[in-house]
């Protein structure tokens, strides 16, 4: 899974956050309407330092993920080689008789046993992918409601789903500046997560059935 599609699909958050009390009395006297200001998630995440420093060890674990899928290659080759005795073996059984053949079931075990572990090793990658994505938005968006309260406004909004905008109304320039200006959002704590820890946080997060 790309880093872009995931910020596509996770956190394309139209980040609309409330203006403090202060700011909304100052509007309200000044009798104005709320003021909206953009940005550029995706610039954010590729320009600042703590993104490219999220995207250098997301690297890392993608290369050790892709060192580990292929350690598999010696067994997937082996039960290709297995799959093709018993062919021959097996030829003139009916597929009853296949299905019930002790050779054929420890073949099957064996292939279930492979794509499982290939699934799980993507699937690490895939949530921790998905959690680091996570602790970026955790670190960006208070530095985002600073910077907006700052220009006086109440609403943030994505800026590759605004149709258009002034210059002067974009933040994005200036949310980079913030985070790259302070050494604790200069770089990101990525670990390795195991795909258990998404399913079993998506679990948590879904209602029961009624």
């Amino acid at each position: 899974m790309r880093l872009l599609s995931i910020v596509s699909a996770a956190a394309v958050a139209v980040v609309a956050l409330a203006a403090t009390p202060d700011a909304y009395a100052q509007r309200g006297r000044n009798n104005q309407s709320t003021t909206a200001v953009v940005i550029n998630y995706q610039r954010v995440l590729q320009e600042s330092a703590m993104g490219r420093d999220m995207a250098t060890k997301l690297q890392q674990v993608r290369a050790q993920v892709q060192t580990e899928a292929q350690a598999l290659a010696p067994e997937q080759q082996s039960i290709e080689q297995e799959a093709q005795r018993l062919q021959g073996t097996l030829r003139n059984r009916s597929a009853e008789q296949i299905r019930n053949d002790p050779q054929a079931q420890a073949l099957a075990q064996r292939q279930q046993q492979l794509q499982a572990r290939a699934a799980g090793l993507q699937g690490d990658l895939e949530c921790t992918q998905l959690i680091s994505l996570r602790d970026f938005d955790r670190a960006v968006s208070p530095v985002v409601r600073s910077v907006m309260e700052s220009r006086g406004a109440g609403i943030v909004l994505d800026a590759n789903s605004t149709q258009l905008a002034l210059p002067e109304f974009d933040i994005t320039n200036a949310v980079i500046q913030a985070l790259d200006g302070n050494q604790a959002t200069r770089t990101s704590n990525v670990t390795r997560h195991a795909v258990a820890e998404c399913t079993q946080s998506a679990a948590q997060q879904t209602p029961p059935a009624q």
